[in-house]
């Protein structure tokens, strides 16, 4: 998670967008509900984080996006909407950094929509996926840049497409959330991320970063 401490850039020209917290999208065509906010505090030597973990109900299905790595947090959010590991219908995993996805085995039933060269696994039987193999009402897209083969989720609500981004945009708690100039981490494409970030503004009335909160897209004329 290391951020790049030499080259802080503007990735993408100001749109007018504005922060703003808004901790469920309910109701709709799908919902989605933040059960755990994404954070990352860097430490000596290292880094407290874990990332932004969803509930999506879309056709009847109950979806988990990056689970993330801390057990205590994700079992106390599933209780706290009455489900248990065992009522996720799919668990939806953006890359492959541990923060995101070391969890994703507590999930016995569900099957794992992946990274990983867009192949969903069903315990050892693993294909490839149509991008809307979640429902008609959720897409999920190549976005690379924090990694190659990093993908996102787009959930059609009634109150708009909300992007689950994973790292396309992601802050360290210390950081302020500008989503018109953000560092990206060591090791990113700088192009190819640009590219997800510009791709993801333009789809998505709302995003829901990989660490931070999640944020509405305001669009002016031109975007």
């Amino acid at each position: 998670m290391k951020r790049q401490a030499t080259l802080p850039i503007s990735l993408f020209p100001p749109v007018g967008l504005q922060a703003r917290d808004y901790p469920a999208v309910a109701d709709g065509k799908a919902t989605v509900k933040v059960l755990i906010e994404g954070y990352a505090r860097q430490v000596e030597n290292g880094w407290v984080a874990s990332s932004t973990t969803c509930l999506v109900i879309s056709s009847g299905m109950k979806i988990i996006t990056d689970p993330g790595c801390n057990r205590q947090k994700l079992t106390e959010a599933l209780a706290n909407e009455s489900l248990s590991s065992e009522d996720i219908d799919f668990v939806f995993l953006s890359h492959g950094h541990p923060d995101h996805m070391m969890l994703c085995g507590i999930f016995e039933k569900a099957k794992l929509v992946t990274y990983d060269d867009h192949l969903v696994y069903d315990q050892d039987r693993m294909v490839k996926f149509d991008k809307h193999i979640m429902g008609p009402y959720t897409e999920v897209i190549s976005t690379p840049g924090h990694v190659p083969d990093h993908i996102s989720l787009l959930v059609n609500t009634r109150d708009g497409i909300v992007a689950i981004a994973g790292d396309v945009f992601w802050w360290s708690d210390e950081e302020k959330q500008d989503p018109c100039n953000a560092t990206p981490s060591l090791g990113d494409d700088h192009q190819k991320l640009a590219e997800s970030r510009r791709t993801l503004l333009r789809m998505a009335d709302f995003i829901i970063p990989g660490h931070g909160k999640m944020f509405r897209v305001q669009k002016n004329d031109d975007h």
